[in-house]
């Protein structure tokens, strides 16, 4: 992959989409009243994450983990590198929501965030900033995603103006790179995060 960021339309067809999208509004609409109730868990998610607190996030859900695995030899034909997969992260981003500069930690080398679905009346777009010092948006459509080196390109998204927007975040590593592992170091795909309830590094 010799590109910083590869754009691909349509990743995903807009029925899919449109059912993750659902899956993940209502995954948070749970949340919401396990948390009213005082369920004490943070297997069904969080709205703690620092980098995007009180929205709700899930790392490694079963199913987000599944379409890593899935669209693994799709995203090789795109990048032209052996894929080790890792971990998934999704987000419903609400309405104000800023994503801060910053840099993935190294289970992220080559991630991919692709959009579910959003109410918005435009799309919201993401920053890169190219090691050459240019910083350039990237607008999105459902079904489309963003491939980009996520531990070496600093990404952000400027504050979010409608009132749901759901991503997915696939983060595979080279195989046989400093960096390659498996599953994030889980034992299995929809495991968990190794180090229990911690958000530090998460994202």
């Amino acid at each position: 992959m010799n590109e910083d960021w590869i754009k691909v339309e349509n990743f995903i067809d807009r029925d899919m989409a449109q059912l993750l999208y659902g899956y993940v509004l209502l995954a948070h609409r749970r949340l919401s009243i396990m948390k009213q109730m005082n369920y004490k868990t943070s297997l069904f998610g969080w709205f703690e994450d620092p980098q995007a607190l009180g929205d709700y996030s899930k790392y490694g859900d079963l199913i987000f983990d599944t379409l890593l695995l899935g669209k693994r030899e799709q995203l090789e034909e795109i990048t032209k590198l052996k894929l080790t997969p890792q971990y998934t992260y999704h987000r419903l981003y609400t309405k104000g929501t800023e994503l801060k500069k910053h840099k993935d930690r190294e289970s992220c080398e080559i991630s991919l965030t692709l959009c579910l679905g959003y109410d918005a009346d435009y799309k919201w777009p993401i920053w890169f900033k190219h090691k050459n010092g240019e910083e350039v948006s990237v607008e999105m459509d459902v079904g489309d995603m963003v491939i980009y080196k996520g531990h070496e390109i600093e990404h952000w998204r400027e504050p979010f103006q409608g009132e749901h927007h759901a991503q997915v975040f696939l983060h595979y590593n080279e195989q046989g790179g400093r960096f390659d592992s498996l599953y994030d170091g889980r034992p299995v795909l929809g495991f968990p995060p190794k180090d229990g309830d911690g958000f530090e590094g998460l994202y």
